[in-house]
C-alpha cells in the first residue's frame, strides 16, 4: 500500500510539474486531429504546428510551455512547443481563447468549426468559407470520429457571432 501511495504522489507531482494540461485522449484532441488533418492533410500534430502555427500565433496564444520551467515568449520555448504534441493542441486551444470563443458560423454552438475558423481567419472568422480541400479532408476525419461536418460555406449574410 505504501508504494501504491508513493506512486500516486509522484505521478501528481510530475503532473503538476507540467506547463499545460493534458489533451491527450480528449474530444478537443479528436477536434484538433481533424483541423490538422484538414489543414495539412495528414493526422501528425507536429506537422500540423510547422505549417500553421508561427511564433506571433503562439504568442497570441499566451505562448503556452511544456514545462514551467520554460522561458515564456522565447524562440527556444517556442521550438520546444511545436516538438511536443500536447504543447500544439494547447496553443490551438489557447489561441482560441485568446480571440475569444466565437461562433464564426452562427449555428449556437461553439464547436470544432468554429476553432477551425479562428484557426484559419482569426477574429475575422464570420462566415467562414473554407477551401474545398480543406473541407474534403476535414469531413473525412469528422465522419471517422463521429463528429459533425463542415460546408465550404458555413453561417449566413447578416450573421453576427456571440462570443461562449
Amino acid at each position: 500500500m505504501k508504494i501504491f501511495v508513493t506512486f500516486v504522489f509522484v505521478v501528481i507531482l510530475v503532473a503538476s510539474c507540467k506547463g499545460i494540461k493534458s489533451y491527450m485522449g480528449t474530444d478537443m484532441q479528436t477536434c484538433f486531429n481533424c483541423l490538422c488533418h484538414a489543414r495539412t492533410g495528414c493526422y501528425s500534430r507536429i506537422n500540423c504546428a510547422k505549417y500553421s502555427i508561427n511564433f506571433d500565433y503562439w504568442k497570441t496564444a499566451n505562448s503556452p510551455v511544456v514545462d514551467v520551467d520554460d522561458e515564456p515568449e522565447t524562440q527556444q520555448s517556442y521550438k520546444k512547443c511545436m516538438r511536443n504534441e500536447n504543447c500544439i493542441l494547447a496553443t490551438l486551444d489557447q489561441y482560441a481563447d485568446a480571440i475569444g470563443h466565437m461562433d464564426c458560423n452562427c449555428d449556437g454552438t461553439f464547436d470544432c468549426k468554429d476553432r477551425f475558423a479562428i484557426h484559419l481567419f482569426g477574429s475575422e472568422c464570420t462566415n467562414p468559407k473554407f477551401p474545398e480541400n480543406y473541407v474534403t479532408r476535414f469531413n473525412s476525419c469528422s465522419k471517422e470520429a463521429g463528429t459533425k461536418t463542415m460546408l465550404i460555406e458555413e453561417g449566413y449574410d447578416g450573421c453576427t457571432p456571440e462570443v461562449f
